[in-house]
C-alpha cells in the first residue's frame, strides 16, 4: 500500500501557482499581483473590497504587460531614460521605509529583486508617457473656461461654498484637465495594442473568464508594469 501512495503522490499535481491571465502567451500569476499590492503599485480605491480590488490590479497588470511588451519589442524601452532609485523610493515609502517592505516581502515569499523589476517596468512605461503623450495634453484656454463654468462652479454651489473666479484657480482647472487628456491618451494607446493582442483573463466573472489555471513553479514570470486604473 505504501509503494502504491508515495506514487499517486508523485503523480498528483501540485498547485504553485495560479495563472490569473495570459498577454501574448506572457501569463499574470498570481505573485504579480501580490507584488504590486505589496508596493502599493496600483491605487485602491475607498471602500473597495478585497475581491474588486485583486481584479483591479489584475487588469492592471494585464493593461501595462501590454505596453511593457510594445516598448520592450520597438526597442524604445533600451533607450527610454529613467530614475530608477526615484522609482524605487516610492513603494519604499507607502511601505513605511525598507526593512517594512522587506518584511512584507518575505510574509509573501516574494522577492524584493522582482518587485524591483516591476518597479522598473513601470518606470519605463511611465517616462513614456511623459515623453509621448504629456507634451501635447495641454487644454485651451475655451476648454479650461467650460470645466469651471459647467463642473466647478455647479459643485460648489450645490455645497454652498463661495465661488472664486477663473483666475483664481485656472492653474487647478488646466491641471485636471491635463490629467484627464492624458488618461484618455494611455487608455486609446492601450487600446490598440490590445486590438492586435492575444489576451485570456481568468478572472471569476470576467469576459471569456473559464477559472484559474494552476502553473507549475517552472514557469517564468513576467510581470507587467502597473500605472493608472480604468
Amino acid at each position: 500500500m505504501l509503494p502504491f501512495l508515495l506514487a499517486f503522490a508523485l503523480a498528483a499535481p501540485v498547485e504553485v501557482e495560479r495563472v490569473l491571465a495570459v498577454v501574448n502567451g506572457v501569463p499574470v500569476l498570481s505573485s504579480d499581483v501580490e507584488l504590486a499590492t505589496a508596493g502599493g503599485l496600483v491605487p485602491r480605491e475607498p471602500g473597495e473590497s478585497d475581491v474588486d480590488y485583486r481584479k483591479a490590479v489584475v487588469n492592471a497588470l494585464v493593461d501595462l504587460e501590454l505596453r511593457w511588451q510594445d516598448l520592450n519589442s520597438s526597442g524604445i524601452a533600451l533607450r527610454m531614460p529613467v530614475d530608477l532609485d526615484a522609482a524605487w523610493r516610492a513603494p519604499v515609502q507607502r511601505a513605511g521605509g525598507e526593512e517594512p517592505l522587506r518584511q512584507r516581502l518575505a510574509q509573501l515569499g516574494l522577492s524584493e529583486r522582482d518587485l524591483r523589476e516591476l518597479v522598473r517596468r513601470a518606470a519605463v512605461v511611465q517616462a513614456y508617457v511623459a515623453s509621448r503623450f504629456a507634451p501635447f495634453v495641454r487644454p485651451a484656454p475655451s476648454e479650461i473656461e467650460a470645466a469651471w463654468r459647467q463642473e466647478l462652479v455647479p459643485e460648489l454651489e450645490k455645497a454652498g461654498r463661495p465661488v472664486p473666479p477663473l483666475a483664481d484657480v485656472r492653474a487647478e482647472v488646466e491641471a485636471l484637465l491635463r490629467e484627464r487628456k492624458l488618461l484618455a491618451e494611455i487608455d486609446r494607446w492601450t487600446g490598440e495594442l490590445a486590438k492586435r493582442a492575444e489576451i485570456v483573463r481568468f478572472l471569476p466573472g470576467a469576459p471569456g473568464a473559464a477559472g484559474l489555471a494552476p502553473t507549475p513553479a517552472a514557469a517564468p514570470s513576467a510581470p507587467g508594469p502597473v500605472a493608472h486604473r480604468q
